[in-house]
């Protein structure tokens, strides 16, 4: 069973939205035993809402607003006898307020200059409650269980990253004052994701909770909306539009952007689900919901509509051997030029159809590759490649620190520049060495002989074999070996290709001889080994 305690409710009215935020964000009030009920702009909002809803316990009012101020709203309560406790918050310290404010049976007149939360609580746990009555209980026990429906809701409609969801519906008896507003709207409509778009330095609790706030007033400004509450860092809300053509009015949602940035300097991004039953495809709707709210990643802050017909997806295997051989090819040219503006040209085609996650994979997986192109060009070892280049793969989870696709591939090539430099610091080559290097890069796949690389670098053959090995760690053949051997691992991730093949391919005429040696280099098979390569 639930369980739930008495809070006593507080209606704030103020013109100011910053002051309205204020309010709620720098009180507990649950923890202090009240609930905000209701935050309104002006008298008139607030009136309309006493009117169908009934009175607060604690109406907090500022005096100068438009269409309707503080003290005409408080002349309309005490006109009509509605009980209730008043404090006027205000700017002001004219003796005419105090005055009127006074034969208006105002409890007390709080300068907002000098407010002080303390002081505020303990003004309102002095005040007289006897007024409350079996109906306004009542009707604090059914926003007590509306508040843990929508909890429910929130937790019972997670989904996994990754996972295909299937097309379920919740358990609808779980959800009965939440049911009454969906029914009362045909069930149908669309689920709307909002949150901050993410920062470099992030964002503090009290930022998100303004927002979530400042969020929930904007969007229950339209009778069609209603907010379900705050999970994973995400604001989630209910719309139910007038028009099945028409899902949401994006104006609307570009008015609360704007709002938000002007008051609290956070830009916003809004996911909008295809129009659905909420009764049978909720747990479908939050997810299209999540998927278009991420686009953000690829195009910044925005309103983006998830489109069915044009759904984010994870790479397919045969399109990630694709992106992994163009990766080997690019980084074998000395330029990075090219490479950068191969992956900045990749994140293009990501952002029409693959997830932030697989955008991220594919960064790893070119980072992994660029080191290992590297170390063998520079001829670094296992140890030394370990020992001194760090961070040797690029991590980074999508999350409210992530800003953005642009941001991250300028670290990955920031990252690939300095281990480029680091690589240089550990080997300091001597020119010739790298004459030859490049040499047998290029001429792998012909008969290389040692004379001819001797021949290069103008040394007799029997000093430039022993000057080779002690530059290296390797004798000539061995090298050569290496890098025909590390080719061959590359070609075995095409299964089309045959060991004949590929042994033409790195300059082994006889494929018996090549799968000796594949077999002494690696301790596998060629069978073995693409055996371990499925898996």
């Amino acid at each position: 069973m639930w369980r739930w305690r008495l809070l006593r409710k507080v209606m704030i009215v103020d013109d100011e939205s910053l002051v309205r935020i204020g309010f709620q964000t720098i009180i507990d009030w649950e923890n202090h035993g009240y609930h905000v009920s209701g935050v309104y702009r002006n008298g008139l909002e607030a009136w309309e809402a006493i009117e169908h809803e009934g009175p607060p316990d604690v109406l907090l009012t500022d005096i100068r607003m438009p269409e309707m101020d503080g003290l005409e709203l408080i002349h309309r309560i005490r006109e009509k006898n509605i009980v209730m406790n008043i404090l006027i918050l205000s700017s002001h310290e004219e003796f005419k307020y105090l005055r009127t404010s006074i034969q208006l049976g105002v409890q007390d007149y709080i300068l907002k200059h000098l407010f002080d939360p303390d002081e505020l609580i303990q003004i309102l746990n002095q005040l007289n409650y006897s007024h409350l009555t079996e109906s306004s209980i009542e009707e604090q026990i059914v926003v007590a269980d509306l508040d843990l429906e929508k909890q429910l809701l929130l937790r019972k409609t997670r989904t996994l990253s990754g996972i295909i969801m299937k097309e379920t519906g919740i358990e609808v008896a779980s959800y009965p004052n939440l049911l009454r507003k969906w029914n009362n709207n045909e069930t149908h409509g669309c689920w709307i994701v909002i949150r901050a778009l993410p920062s470099q330095n992030g964002y503090l609790d009290s930022d998100l909770k303004a927002l979530g706030y400042l969020l929930q007033e904007l969007i229950e400004r339209f009778s069609q909306n209603v907010y379900i509450g705050m999970d994973q860092n995400l604001f989630h809300f209910q719309c139910f539009p007038e028009s099945e053509v028409n899902i949401v009015d994006e104006k609307i949602f570009a008015e609360i952007s704007d709002t938000v940035r002007h008051n609290l300097n956070i830009p916003i991004v809004v996911g909008i689900s295809e129009r659905g039953a909420f009764l049978t495809e909720m747990i479908k709707m939050r997810k299209q919901a999540e998927d278009a709210v991420y686009k953000s990643f690829y195009f910044g802050a925005g309103i983006y509509q998830y489109n069915s017909a044009r759904p984010m997806t994870n790479i397919m295997a045969s399109e990630w051997v694709d992106l992994k051989k163009k990766a080997l090819e690019l980084l074998k040219d000395k330029q990075r030029d090219s490479i950068y503006k191969w992956m900045s040209g990749v994140g293009e085609l990501f952002a029409e159809k693959y997830t932030p996650e697989e955008a991220v994979r594919f960064l790893q997986m070119v980072y992994q590759q660029f080191i290992k192109s590297r170390a063998e060009r520079f001829l670094v070892d296992k140890d030394t490649l370990e020992k001194e280049i760090n961070p040797l793969v690029l991590t980074y989870e999508i999350s409210e620190f992530v800003s953005s696709w642009p941001e991250l591939l300028r670290i990955t090539q920031d990252m690939m520049e300095e281990q480029d430099r680091a690589f240089l610091l550990i080997t300091q080559r001597s020119p010739w060495l790298e004459t030859v290097i490049t040499f047998i890069h290029e001429h792998y796949a012909e008969s290389i002989r040692l004379e001819e690389a001797a021949q290069i670098t103008n040394f007799n053959t029997n000093y430039f074999s022993q000057l080779f090995r002690n530059e290296t760690g390797f004798t000539f053949l061995e090298y050569v070996t290496k890098v025909r051997i590390d080719k061959a691992r590359e070609l075995l991730e095409n299964p089309k290709l045959s060991a004949e093949e590929i042994a033409s391919r790195i300059g082994y005429p006889n494929a018996n001889y090549f799968v000796k040696v594949f077999k002494k280099v690696t301790g596998t098979t060629v069978s073995e080994y693409r055996t371990l390569l499925k898996s």
